[in-house]
């Protein structure tokens, strides 16, 4: 049975291609250079943008000279990706890497995770699969909505699901899917459960000051 996430985006994939080619969301000006800084940072040749949808970060990736290759859920993403440029994409679900499927062209030196984690069950073993494909010393990097998100919107300061992904942004969407907001505390509760690795946490904030995003970096130990 199709998932709640993917039949969202299979909706809206078209509409979310649009928002990005116009710039609409003004956050990202601090979000993307963040990413792609931290990426920078690591100094890894070969890559896994996990969750790419229509390849932005891949391609950005692959200018700075990393072997980049994008995997998404939704078939029309991957295909707007491959229309952009000569980069690798494959077709793959986080259900997949979850139920133990070996990510295609591993082992990688790095995997992106770039506000793409909605899940509240299985996110530990979505991580741990992961650093499976990846070189020893490998990194996976998190980008997700700081959670001082939650205070800003009027919501309790507690993990809790949220009713529509696409709330708030630019753009005709419809049918948004739930996802799951973690606190600072849950965050640091779900890394500390990982074996071998170690982790930092940076926040990214706006020009006013403002956290808007975190980044998570996970080192395996060996």
């Amino acid at each position: 049975m199709k998932s709640e996430i993917i039949s969202s985006w299979e909706k809206n994939a078209k509409e979310w291609v649009e928002v990005i080619q116009n710039q609409s969301i003004p956050s990202r000006k601090f979000t993307n250079r963040a990413i792609l800084e931290s990426i920078s940072n690591l100094k890894v040749k070969k890559v896994a943008d996990l969750g790419c949808g229509e390849g932005w970060l891949t391609r950005e990736m692959a200018q700075l000279g990393i072997e980049t290759t994008g995997f998404d859920a939704i078939k029309s993403l991957l295909v707007e990706a491959s229309k952009k440029g000569p980069e690798t994409y494959h077709q793959l679900t986080f259900e997949d890497i979850i139920n133990g499927l070996e990510i295609p062209e591993a082992p990688f030196d790095a995997a992106i995770f770039n506000f793409c984690l909605y899940l509240k069950d299985n996110l530990r073993l979505l991580l741990e699969n992961t650093l499976s494909n990846l070189v020893p010393m490998g990194h996976v990097l998190i980008q997700t909505l700081h959670p001082f998100f939650l205070i800003q919107n009027g919501f309790r300061y507690e993990s809790q699901w949220l009713s529509d992904s696409w709330k708030g942004l630019p753009g005709n969407f419809k049918d948004g899917h739930s996802w799951y907001a973690r606190t600072f505390e849950d965050w640091v509760n779900l890394l500390s459960a990982l074996e071998d690795i170690a982790f930092e946490i940076s926040e990214i904030k706006n020009d006013e000051e403002k956290p808007i995003s975190l980044i998570i970096k996970i080192r395996k130990l060996k």
